[in-house]
């Protein structure tokens, strides 16, 4: 089962929150982080945060992973921050849950 709050409905797609760790030996899952009411999932990015290098890495990567064209995935909240929303437009939420947890499962030794 999917962490509550990790994945929210908007009217032009699901976001997924997340938290980066940027200049990371390699880019990967880390995990499920609650922070002040707040489930994000932790990503750390090989890349710096250095001229939007973080952000681009971290949309190809979410993209590379869930299969998805990168066009299709946009931060919407958190550009210069740690702590970023990414929208997968024309996705549901139930669609982009049912790509993310068997990825979760297999990263993070997720509970089923």
């Amino acid at each position: 089962m999917m962490p509550a709050g990790l994945v929210r409905e908007t009217p032009t797609g699901a976001v997924l929150a997340v938290r980066v760790t940027p200049r990371a030996s390699r880019s990967s899952f880390q995990g499920v982080l609650k922070k002040e009411g707040q489930t994000m999932l932790r990503v750390a990015l090989h890349a710096p945060p250095i001229d939007g290098r973080a952000n681009e890495e971290l949309l190809d990567f979410l993209a590379r992973q869930l299969d998805l064209p990168g066009s299709s995935l946009e931060i919407i909240r958190g550009l210069q921050s740690r702590e970023k929303l990414v929208r997968m437009t024309g996705m549901s939420v139930a669609e982009l849950e049912s790509l993310l947890l068997p990825l979760l499962r297999r990263f993070l030794s997720f509970p089923n």
